[in-house]
């Protein structure tokens, strides 16, 4: 098993499925998408731009009060949950349709002994973790990459500046993307209902370093990559609610590759599967 391989299985078990994958998630995508519509023609842009800022600057760019802020606040954290709610409910189905051959059923493929409330936890859990082991990367490559950095603005080399980015962007994902996929191993477990912990996750994942760091090369660089693209269509002229529609469904593309190559792993580790 290598990087390519574990890549390519798991692009085809969303491309080769992709009317299942659809089915799965179609009723979180609805949501999002009408969200997102209705962000760009509803809300003002100023508002639009102030819900990217700081506790204390949407305060000040939309002069509201402390609890109009605190409600700003308590919204977002509402639909943070809903969003890790969803995106665990849609990744033990798709684990136990790929792993188990289990059909879906409803319309909202929920069931009542689905362990969401566990994935839920697991997944914030080894995020939290993931998050801090990329900033002490991203410190590290900071303080290593820094002083390059500067010199080249002060020369206006901006070239020189830009690769120093892309470098830093790729270490840092690859390192925090392997990271990720070793503890992210027990969510799978949790879903099939088999006993796992984060610790015997990373253990039984240690032979296959090498294999995974491939693929973290090839999902960092495609998501570079891709943020690249909208970024120039955007300096095209284009509509930035169409971009935005693009980057949704490259993001709904991406989170489902995710986790297919979540089930590959462990099919492959834990179950002893072949794959190709």
């Amino acid at each position: 098993m290598n990087g390519l391989t574990i890549f390519n299985h798991s692009a085809r078990q969303v491309t080769g499925n992709l009317g299942m994958a659809i089915r799965v998630s179609w009723w979180f995508i609805a949501i999002i998408l009408v969200a997102v519509i209705v962000a760009f023609l509803l809300i003002p842009e100023d508002v639009l731009y102030a819900l990217n800022q700081t506790p204390e600057e949407i305060a000040d760019n939309l002069s509201i009060s402390g609890g109009s802020a605190l409600l700003l606040i308590l919204a977002a954290i509402a639909a943070a949950v809903f969003i890790f709610w969803a995106a665990s409910l849609i990744a033990i189905v798709w684990h136990r349709y790929i792993l188990l051959e289990e059909m879906p059923v409803g319309t909202i493929p929920y069931r009542k002994e689905f362990r969401i409330g566990r994935y839920f936890w697991y997944g914030v859990g080894v995020t939290l973790l993931t998050l801090i082991v990329g900033m002490v990367i991203g410190g590290i490559l900071l303080m290593i990459l820094g002083p390059g950095a500067m010199r080249s603005l002060e020369a206006n080399q901006l070239g020189g500046e830009l690769a120093l980015g892309i470098i830093g962007a790729l270490i840092t994902g690859i390192i925090v993307t392997v990271f990720y996929l070793r503890m992210a191993l027990i969510l799978p477990a949790v879903a099939l209902e088999e006993g796992l912990t984060i610790g015997k996750a990373w253990e039984a994942s240690k032979g296959y370093s090498g294999a995974i760091a491939g693929a973290a090369v090839m999902l960092t660089i495609l998501n570079i990559v891709v943020g690249f693209i909208f970024e120039f269509l955007l300096t095209l002229g284009l509509p930035e609610l169409l971009v935005s529609l693009f980057d949704l469904a490259f993001n709904w593309f991406y989170f489902m590759l995710n986790i297919s190559i979540l089930s590959t792993l462990y099919g492959h580790i834990v179950q002893k599967r072949e794959i190709y």
